[in-house]
């Protein structure tokens, strides 16, 4: 339900959006969950080819797909993410919790959580509705032809989750929503504030030498996103066709830095868990948690640093061309 308070401080149109919108970004993460679990689930039972170290002998037993290599970073890919999106959701939750709790009084606290709040919410629909259709892709590889079949849901997963991408605002309106509506307008006062505390975690000894390596890749992370912002601010001056040919981007790197923040809070809080785990599942489920950060800090974090230089070396090159050649 919308706050009526909100809608005193904002246009009805644009608080029922930000209603909506972080609802079908959730939605995403759920359906890209479960694609997983079922994903996880055959590859447990799906048994094809011999253990990768003994192809050559013709005589080793099948295995089962979860013991491939491959198998097992697709199946990584998709835990993180899930994990990661979902954290997402819930760190705005709680932000729109403290919100509601001060019952809408306009003072400087509530227009601050508010402003994050906006600003989270482009992440939360763009990010990770885009995200979730490549996810299931990803689903999709680790059932081979089976998952054509109506045996399973994954085929209709991906051809009712794709909305999610579409309404209540395409990717690249959320992109520049993001660009426009919550930093340029603000003057980058909120994302500077949120990316405060991307560093202190990246700066901390949170994790000890376990993290280490991880809160490393996340500062660098952090370093190449700040200058994204560097670059593009004067570009932004030069023309507008650059925000709209790299928004995309700025959207995927802010929302990869944050969700590899959440990350390792998770992994930290794991790590400090894991001693005192009271049986093999809690054991499991808190070590889960740490592979996602390390996995999503080795394998997902880099792609901020290729964004950068993709549009380090950006041009207007694409808007001159003439219609007649594409």
């Amino acid at each position: 339900t919308i706050d009526p308070s909100r809608l005193r401080i904002k246009k009805p149109a644009m608080a029922t959006f930000e209603a909506t919108r972080p609802a079908v970004g959730a939605q995403a993460v759920g359906v890209a969950r479960a694609a997983y679990e079922y994903a996880l689930q055959y590859a447990k039972e799906r048994v094809q080819g011999a253990n990768l170290l003994h192809i050559t002998d013709k005589t080793s037993p099948r295995v089962r797909i979860i013991e491939h290599p491959d198998v097992r970073r697709l199946l990584m890919l998709q835990k993180s993410h899930a994990e990661g999106m979902r954290a997402l959701c819930m760190y705005t939750a709680g932000i729109q919790d403290q919100i509601d709790v001060l019952g809408g009084h306009h003072t400087d606290q509530t227009r601050e959580l508010d402003k994050l709040n906006d600003l989270l919410l482009p992440l939360i629909k763009g990010y990770n509705s885009e995200k979730a259709y490549e996810l299931l892709a990803q689903s999709l590889q680790v059932f081979g032809g089976s998952g054509y079949t109506q045996d399973w849901p994954i085929e209709q997963y991906i051809r009712d989750q794709k909305i999610d991408t579409l309404y209540e605002g395409t990717t690249h309106i959320q992109a520049l929503d993001l660009v426009f509506r919550k930093i340029a307008r603000d003057n980058g006062t909120t994302i500077t504030g949120l990316l405060g505390q991307v560093q202190a975690l990246a700066d901390s000894s949170e994790g000890g030498d376990a993290l280490r390596g991880e809160r490393e890749a996340l500062g660098k992370a952090l370093s190449s996103l700040q200058a994204i912002f560097g670059i593009m601010l004067p570009r932004m001056g030069e023309s507008l066709y650059h925000v709209g040919l790299h928004a995309n981007r700025m959207l995927y790197s802010v929302a990869e830095t944050v969700i590899g923040w959440l990350l390792l809070k998770h992994a930290v809080i794991a790590l400090k868990k894991l001693p005192e785990a009271p049986n093999d599942k809690e054991k499991h489920f808190y070590e889960g948690k740490v592979a996602s950060a390390r996995f999503f800090a080795k394998e997902v974090l880099p792609n901020v640093a290729l964004h950068k230089k993709v549009i380090e070396n950006g041009d207007l090159a694409l808007m001159d061309l003439p219609e007649e050649a594409f």
